[in-house]
């Protein structure tokens, strides 16, 4: 479970829990008239749910200096509407990985002290997004009257603004009224398979189904607005994930033995995926390895071979199935960011470099998961396009190149030139930070 120590500011005072205003109901038969599906849109009010990713975490953290750099802040200042962020104080919440010494390899560490909170505690966010959220917490948890673990205080930090509120994301957003409303949520019902290396860890889909429809039933019905909705990406994919060969290759050359030994040493081959417990594990056995003692193949916890990544890339085209289905159920907007990252593992050139989604490849941020600013500005052009491409909007895309020139952890930025390359995969600290946060409630 990832740290959160909070100074409450809430001293001496006793929170009685108010009842929600809305309830979440299937409104098949209220008469309400559908969303626009052509015309401009209507952005008067527009309202996000979701995530970590629609949240703007980044390098392990919810942190104000980052959180505009997310999506949806980027498609709000392209389409000409503000977005108001719970902006959460230095040094986040977790508190934000950083890259502090350039190496090679590079080292990255967790700031130190704990955040005191909101810096605009005021303020109704209309991003709703709450990291570690499953799609069932999107429906179903809000906040809590004395939060305690976790999971409830960076709920609480989001959504328990005006003090006492305790709506669900779904709950809060429906009250908003919104005009346009995006949905991306999903992701860590799938990611926890990475964390656990067990696709039996994922939502089941007919639990996944029900809460789906559920949600697109209801936000439909009750609010009128334009949905615009993503799928969920291949969470295989991200730099969180070590493959086999990096690993065998590397302890092959620290102890002199042959990838065939190691590989057998260790029980992974090419195609498993080592997760942080994994390279924990290898850790482990090449000190064994150097004092002559018993090694132990990694567990099935350390790794997701490679017929159980098959099994989760399976499992999530399953879910986009349930997504696809009830975006069209509802007249939505589908945003295929499967694809997306899919054609991101052949890179991308922007200003004359080759962004990968390797580690530190400059797309993903240095927790493995989230994007860096680039990778949020591409995530954001696909939402954009696909509004422009179903409306007749005709908003801007991101400018890229400008967003690359001012990125950190855009490649060609870290200096010295091409240091980061020489780490080929996410330390070990790092990756069990990450660990942490990818699904709180699992701990």
């Amino acid at each position: 479970m990832f740290k959160l120590s909070i100074a409450r500011q809430r001293t001496g005072l006793i929170v009685a829990t108010i009842a929600t205003a809305v309830v979440l109901v299937v409104m098949s038969s209220c008469g309400a008239a559908p969303h626009p599906t052509t015309g401009s849109g209507n952005f008067a009010t527009v309202v996000y749910v979701g995530d970590s990713l629609t949240a703007g975490f980044q390098n392990g953290s919810l942190l104000d200096s980052q959180q505009p750099n997310g999506y949806a802040s980027l498609i709000g200042a392209q389409a000409g509407y503000s977005v108001t962020l719970p902006l959460i104080a230095p040094p986040g919440a977790p508190a934000v990985l950083q890259l502090v010494s350039l190496g090679p390899p590079p080292v990255i560490q967790q700031a130190s002290g704990t955040t005191t909170g909101r810096d605009n505690p005021d303020q109704q966010p209309t991003d709703l997004a709450v990291p570690g959220h499953l799609l069932h917490d999107l429906l179903y948890t809000g906040p809590v009257a004395v939060p305690t673990t976790d999971e409830e205080i960076i709920t609480d930090l989001v959504l328990a603004f005006p003090l006492g509120n305790t709506n669900t994301q779904a709950q809060e957003a429906i009250a908003l009224k919104p005009t346009f409303l995006f949905v991306w949520i999903g992701n860590n019902d799938a990611l926890v398979a990475d964390e656990t290396g067990m696709p039996s860890s994922m939502t089941p889909i007919a639990d996944f189904t029900t809460d789906f429809t559920t949600l697109m039933q209801g936000v439909h019905g009750e609010t009128g607005a334009t949905l615009v909705v993503a799928n969920i990406p291949d969470v295989t994919l991200v730099p969180y994930l070590t493959p086999a060969t990096t690993v065998i290759a590397e302890a092959a050359t620290q102890t002199g033995l042959t990838t065939a030994q190691i590989s057998t040493i260790l029980g992974i081959t090419d195609g498993d995926l080592v997760n942080a417990t994994g390279l924990a594990e290898v850790q482990t056995d090449l000190q064994n390895i150097a004092a002559n003692k018993a090694t132990t193949p990694l567990d099935d916890a350390g790794f997701l071979s490679a017929a159980e990544v098959v099994q989760v890339q399976s499992q999530i085209a399953a879910y986009n199935a349930v997504i696809a289905q009830q975006v069209a159920s509802a007249n939505g907007i589908l945003v295929d960011l499967n694809s997306t990252f899919t054609s991101l593992k052949s890179g991308v050139t922007i200003n004359g470099y080759t962004a990968t989604t390797g580690f530190l490849g400059g797309i993903f941020s240095l927790d493995g998961i989230h994007p860096t600013n680039t990778g949020y500005a591409i995530i954001a052009n696909k939402f954009i396009d696909a509004i422009n491409s179903r409306l007749t909007n005709a908003i801007p895309d991101v400018d890229l190149s400008t967003i690359a020139a001012a990125d950190p952890l855009f490649p060609p930025n870290i200096k010295p030139t091409g240091g980061a390359a020489k780490l080929k995969h996410i330390p070990l600290n790092v990756a069990k930070q990450t660990d942490k946060f990818i699904r709180p409630h699992a701990h």
